[in-house]
Parts: C-alpha cells; structure tokens; sequence
C-alpha cells in the first residue's frame, strides 16, 4: 500500500502534536505550566529594566505577546508558541516538497519533533518564534526571493539580536559570486533592524539592538558567570552599586578588561564555550534542559538532532553553493561565533536548528554524503561524552525556580516540597536559603526565616535583594537598629531598592 506525501505529511503533524501533548502535561508536573520563569519576565513583560538605557532586551519577543495577548493566559501562551515549533519543519517541507524519496520526510520528522523545538516550544521565549522566521527566511531564499528573506531575518534579528551576526558571516560566504544579492539580502534586513538602532542611539544605548549586550560579553568572559545561576548570587556578582554611568557601560568596561588582562585565556574559554556548542543535549545555565528531557523521555529523540547537526555540517562543504546555502551556513556560523563570544545555550541553537536540517535535505541519501557526516556525528558524541563543558546549570535548579513561583503564589506547602526536592537533588547556594527564609518567615516562622537568611547571606555577602529580606526579617523579629542598618547596606548595595525598605528607612529618621 502506497501513501500519498499529504497523508504522511499529516501523519508526520499528528506525531509531533501528539507528543507535544505527552511533554506538555510531563513538564507541568516538575515546572507549573501557569507560571513565568527567569529569562520570561524580562523578555515577555516589558523590553526595558529599571537604569538600562533604551530597550534591555530584543523588543521582538514583547511585541509579539502584546499583538496575541499572550499574558492574558501563561497556559494559552505556551500553546501557541508549541503551535508555533511546527513552522519551521512547515517551512523545510515546502522548500523540498518536490524532491523524491523518504529523505524529505525524515528530514521533516526530525525537525518537527525536535526534543529542543518541542521542549523551548513551551518556553515564552524568543527563540522559538526566531527558529520559524530564520525557517522562512531560508524558504524565500531557497524560491529565490531575496529581499522577503532578508526582511524575515531582520525580524529574528529583534528576537534573537546574536543573529545580527548572520549578514557580516554570509558576506564571507558570498562576496565572490553572490554579491548582489548579499547587498539585496543585508538591505532588507537593515530595515527591520535600523528603527530600534535608532531609537536606542538616542536612548542612550548607543547604536545596538538592546543594551544587555555588554553583560552579556562579560558574563562570556569568565567562568565564574556562565555557571551561576539568575537568583542572588549572580545578582551579587552583576551589582554595579551606586556607578553613575549605565549598566551596559559598566558591564562593556568590565568586559574589556577582562579580555585585556588575559587574552589567551579568554581565547581559551572561548574554545571550551565552542565545544559546549555542539554538547548534546547542551547547556542550559538557567533551564535543566537535560534533566527535563530525560524526565519528559524526550531524550530519546536526541538521535535526530545529531542526525541533523552532523548532515548540515557536511553539507557546508559542498563546492556547488547556492545563495541559500551560503546563508544557512552562516547562521550556523554565527550561532558558533556566539558560543564562542557570549556562551553557549541549547536555547540558541535551537534557534539555528532549521539551517543544519535545511542543508541536510539539500542532500541526497547516497553514501557519499553519508560518509561525509560520519566524522561530524563521531566528533560532536564524542565532545558529549568525554568533555566536560565547566558551564552547565545546577542540578535542582529547576525545583527552585518552581518553588519560587508557587511561594509567590501563596502556595506554601507545594513550594516547601520543591525545596526539599531542589536540596535532595544536591542544589546548594544562596537562593535554596533566600527562599526558605521566605517561607518560614510566611508560616509565622520568623526566627527561623531569619536563619536562613544569614546562611544565604554567608553565600552571597554582596547581594542586594539578600541584605532588604534580611532587614524585613530582622524587624520582624524586633531587632530594630540591626534591621535599619541591614537596610542601608542593601539601598548601598542598589539605591533602586530605597522605595522599598522606605517605612524601615523613615524609622531610622525618628529614632
């Protein structure tokens, strides 16, 4: 019996539907699906921070959940983003359609149920929706409509600001027989770029695309960063106090002179970084990406994306290079370069993932080329299994994360079980103490939320947001004077935090 290419197209959907379902419910019982986490505050709320210039995050990912309303319900939100994971293998059907044998479709399944489409596919988060527009854009190139292409790379540039990276490595790639339509591409994209370069110029900014540019160079520059978590040890080491200049000036003059005062070692990191690139599943600094697929069984899925990544590599050697080969090998490109400049992420490259499989199905399943992607398989499971990438999350962190958000949500009992949960799978810093602190000092505890909070600060001694916990907790167990003093130090800390301990602050005054 023969099957017609809609009826396995549709089946291929209903698969990869179907499994989303299985992950949606399995990710919900270790991180509630209601809640925001981390990096989706600052990217979904508001693209702009409190004493950054400008817009502190790519505006993309804001606009996009203000257009849909997303915010109005976390659930309907993640729903359309895991809707939106189907695009890209969409995009890479139509690209192919016409080709013959099973290669497209294997190429089709192995993008549409990508353990990393479908896990970031829950996330309210930019990369997804920069992995359908990078989709596109290599679509409208591959039917030679360079000018829709360029504009769709420039929108994933607002998502996504690393692929801003893309045109520069594509000029490399293309200026001997595809110049004309670099300029046409680049153009393009300039303008859906230039406007907020323009408005963070006279923001303050400077001509970037967000200002969190500089932290994020200089988090790349040590490994101390990369390896601490968001919570309050990171804010400790990212403090910059009572400096007048911005946030992202300091970070950039913290940046270089880091890189100043040892290149070679930072050359160094930035090799170990590169490697951490291609480590399946990858890591994920504030997301356990691979705890929760093992958790989620979408582990076993992990087969196709080296599938995909080791073809797409032996695919950027081929001599008869198309345009669109040239950009799809430069996206690839800069997702590396950006590893190798800022650090890794599995979220990132999930955001390139339509490249690698777009320059795989370009290719035929003879053995030839199948023999080309041996050493690129070999290599990057051999980088997975033997070396040790310094910069992966913590073990627990993901217990913490939904322990806070269920303490915020009043839900004492379940967040005191995610503690637990975070410790017995050997998560130990600062924020596991910070919000036990918080949560005795909530069940009518204080004397023992305020013991928390001094294990927490003997972590993470420079933390602003640890110092103000403190202080409320010391004025809740009657210790005055200390709790006025605690709060000092936490506004010296971050003079943004004043407003806060004012009625402490105020009391001071009438002593």
């Amino acid at each position: 019996m023969r099957f017609s290419k809609p009826m396995i197209l549709i089946a291929i959907v209903l698969c990869a539907i179907g499994i989303r379902i299985w992950a949606f419910y399995s990710i919900d019982a270790y991180l509630p699906a209601e809640g925001l986490y981390v990096d989706e505050v600052t990217y979904s709320m508001s693209p702009f921070t409190t004493g950054a210039e400008g817009f502190s995050r790519p505006p993309g990912m804001f606009i996009f959940t203000k257009l849909l309303h997303l915010l109005d319900s976390i659930i309907y939100s993640r729903i359309v983003i895991s809707l939106l994971s189907l695009l890209p293998a969409l995009a890479l059907y139509l690209a192919f359609r016409k080709k013959s044998g099973i290669w497209i479709y294997i190429c089709t399944a192995g993008l549409i149920i990508s353990p990393f489409m479908i896990l970031f596919g829950f996330q309210l988060l930019p990369a997804v929706p920069a992995a359908a527009l990078i989709a596109f854009s290599l679509l409208a190139l591959k039917n030679d409509k360079t000018a829709v292409a360029g504009l769709l790379t420039g929108i994933a540039i607002l998502f996504r600001a690393e692929l801003v990276l893309v045109p520069f490595i594509l000029l490399a790639f293309s200026f001997r027989s595809h110049l004309r339509k670099w300029l046409i591409f680049t153009g393009f994209t300039a303008i859906a770029v230039f406007p907020v370069i323009i408005f963070n110029l006279f923001a303050g900014a400077g001509p970037v695309i967000a200002s969190n540019g500089g932290e994020n160079l200089w988090i790349g520059t040590e490994l101390e960063l990369i390896t601490t978590p968001p919570g309050t040890e990171f804010e400790e080491l990212v403090s910059t106090g009572n400096s007048r200049s911005g946030s992202d000036t300091v970070f950039m003059e913290r940046a270089f002179t880091s890189i100043r005062r040892s290149p070679l070692e930072w050359i160094s990191l930035g090799g170990r970084k590169l490697l951490g690139f291609f480590t399946l599943p990858g890591p994920g600094r504030n997301f356990e990406t691979g705890w929760l697929l093992q958790k989620t069984w979408l582990i076993i899925l992990l087969p196709l994306t080296l599938l995909g990544m080791s073809t797409g590599i032996a695919a950027m050697f081929r001599r008869d290079r198309s345009f669109w080969h040239c950009a799809a090998a430069a996206i690839i490109c800069s997702g590396m370069a950006s590893a190798f400049i800022f650090f890794p992420s599995a979220r990132f490259r999930s955001v390139i993932l339509p490249a690698f499989w777009f320059l795989s199905a370009s290719l035929l399943p003879q053995w030839k080329f199948i023999r080309r992607a041996i050493i690129p398989a070999v290599t990057i499971v051999i980088i997975s299994l033997l070396i040790t990438y310094h910069g992966m999350e913590r073990s627990g962190l993901t217990s913490i994360l939904a322990a806070e958000y269920l303490l915020d949500s009043g839900r004492l009992n379940e967040s005191a079980e995610y503690l637990i949960d975070a410790e017995e799978r050997g998560y130990f810093g600062a924020d596991l103490f910070n919000l036990r602190g918080a949560l005795f000092s909530l069940s009518g505890n204080p004397a023992e939320g305020l013991m928390e909070f001094e294990k927490a600060l003997g972590i993470a001694p420079e933390s602003p947001t640890l110092w103000k916990n403190y202080s409320v907790s010391l004025w809740a167990n009657a210790r005055y004077e200390d709790s006025i003093e605690a709060a000092r130090r936490a506004v010296d800390l971050n003079p943004l935090l004043r407003e806060q301990l004012r009625p402490i602050l105020e009391h001071a005054v009438n002593l």
